[in-house]
């Protein structure tokens, strides 16, 4: 084995699951946005297609690992199956006891049926996710787009996400399963890696093997970028046998030439006679078939990783400094893309590098003038108008959630970061402001630009200074009180304590608007509860 030799702890390829060696790209994050949003919706379908190896069932674990604890999941791997014995497997799933040798849907899709009833009476929510799905018979499509006719007058009882390769959203073309594509709520295609995500990649990986430098030279990521197209699966594949070959002939590191062989072992066909634009399913299916699923039970460590890992890291930056290869110019035109859609946004704009200018634009929304020539620093100028600023790094479903108008951190490469408005995100787009300009763009291509940092403002009640629970007192409670007796419409007496009372209907509330009902008042609880009672104040679902 090669982990002496490179004085690794670990195979930094293999193919068993591990959390630590999770490389969230751009696109991974996109994609569970998506997927996020289509369930939080409410009901119907919920689409991600990719071609094989591109990571589909990773990004599929990494949503379950988010789901809320209220939720109920079928997880079905193996769809090639009849209508009855899908409905067999579903009820399996979800612990649903049935006759004996059942032959009959109707008795499977009572029983369903009642289970979806009680889970709605305890508000559960109720996920079914089938992998492979573009094996699934048509019949069998029509039979799963049936169960989610149950539906109450403010939601679908059962949420299918259907996760295939792209043969799924040719058979969802089918006029027979027109019905059925109507109820697509969203909808994601993952695609492979790029070049430089592939060197960030790769990296990560090492990295976490223990590895203190560079294994890859620039040349041969660059080789394997273009003949795997940024498949991961092959990606792991092919350097997991470059580093073994590099070993056995004591290099330092892998250069083009070893990569170009681990190719031909991998894919079986000599380097001259692969082309750059070649049909990578021909190769992919034999080593999917020989290696298994990648790694796809890891995400916790790197989800909250947001800017980095797509940008080229210094350290595999190496070696001649040639005339540009064509390798050379696919990555010059990505970087370049991003400068194109940058320039598109911001037109004759200047850019704004310390996020002042932003700044006014923002507390503008909130009806607040502000320079910071006159005022001094934002945040600290909010809180004379009894409003915090929240910075963080998130994604796209976070700032749905907190539902207010916020400061984007963006990056063109080289060209520096900058920072923007974020005015109004509704369904797959937003709408911008840099200076005077204000535009409409889709989040994936927002995405290839936002570092996944932004600055918020929101109101905090008098006295607020953290959660708010159970034995708390003083007006940061009073204020609680009202507000909850107000929007239950219900009588009583505005309280000061927090007592066991008031947490009941704390939870009541946070039941009725998806929030966790843990019965503590924070962040997201005040900024749900300020939706509702307070005039006049920017939300992100309807500003103009």
């Amino acid at each position: 084995m090669y982990l002496e030799y490179f004085s690794l702890k670990e195979r930094p390829f293999s193919i068993s699951p591990d959390p630590r060696f999770l490389f969230m790209s751009n696109r991974y994050r996109e994609a569970l946005t998506h997927l996020t949003y289509g369930i939080q919706e409410g009901g119907g379908f919920v689409l991600l297609t990719g071609e094989v190896g591109t990571g589909k069932t990773t990004v599929c674990r990494c949503l379950l690992q988010q789901l809320p604890k209220d939720t109920r999941l079928a997880f079905v791997l193996n769809p090639k199956l009849n209508s009855r014995e899908l409905l067999a497997t579903i009820c399996d799933e979800f612990k649903i006891e049935y006759p004996e040798n059942c032959e009959s849907l109707k008795v499977l899709t009572d029983k369903l049926t009642t289970f979806l009833l009680a889970c709605h009476q305890q508000d559960l929510n109720v996920v079914v996710m089938i992998d492979e799905a573009q094996n699934i018979e048509t019949e069998v499509l029509e039979q799963i787009r049936l169960l989610t006719n149950l539906e109450t007058n403010q939601k679908k009882l059962l949420q299918v996400i259907l996760v295939g390769q792209p043969e799924l959203q040719e058979k969802l073309a089918q006029r027979d399963l027109r019905q059925l594509a109507q109820r697509i709520t969203a909808r994601y295609h993952l695609r492979p890696l790029n070049l430089k995500e592939t060197i960030a990649y790769i990296l990560h990986r090492t990295r976490i093997a223990g590895s203190q430098r560079a294994l890859f030279s620039r040349q041969a990521v660059e080789h394997l970028h273009a003949k795997t197209q940024g498949i991961p699966r092959l990606i792991n594949t092919i350097c997991d046998r470059a580093l073994m070959a590099a070993a056995n002939r004591q290099k330092k590191n892998v250069d083009k030439k070893i990569i170009a062989e681990a190719v031909i072992e991998v894919m079986g066909t000599p380097v001259s006679q692969v082309s750059n634009k070649i049909d990578l399913t021909q190769w992919i299916k034999p080593v999917a078939a020989s290696v298994g699923v990648l790694a796809i039970a890891f995400a916790a460590f790197w989800m909250g990783k947001q800017g980095g890992d797509s940008q080229q890291p210094a350290g595999l930056s190496i070696s001649n400094k040639t005339a540009p290869k064509e390798s050379d110019s696919k990555a010059s035109s990505v970087s370049q893309g991003s400068v194109n859609l940058v320039e598109r946004l911001i037109g004759d704009q200047s850019w704004d590098y310390n996020g002042q200018r932003s700044f006014t634009h923002l507390f503008n929304l909130w009806q607040i003038e502000y320079s910071a020539i006159s005022h001094g620093e934002a945040c600290q100028y909010a809180e004379t108008y009894g409003l915090k600023c929240s910075r963080t790094i998130g994604n796209w479903q976070q700032l749905r959630e907190f539902n207010r108008p916020a400061l984007l951190k963006f990056s063109a490469g080289l060209q520096g970061e900058f920072w923007g408005l974020l005015r109004q995100l509704k369904g797959l787009e937003a709408t911008v402001q840099f200076g005077d300009k204000i535009s409409q763009i889709k989040l994936d291509e927002l995405s290839s630009v936002w570092t996944g940092e932004y600055i918020a403002l929101w109101q905090a009640p008098e006295g607020f200074t953290g959660d708010v629970k159970l034995g708390d007192s003083g007006e940061v409670v009073a204020w609680l009180s009202s507000n909850l007796i107000e929007l239950s419409q219900s009588s009583g007496s505005v309280q000061n304590t927090f007592d066991a009372q008031l947490q009941n209907q704390l939870k009541a509330f946070q039941s009725r608007k998806n929030i966790r009902a843990d019965g503590i008042a924070g962040m997201r609880t005040i900024l749900k509860i300020n939706a509702e009672t307070l005039q006049g104040i920017p939300l992100l679902d309807s500003i103009n």
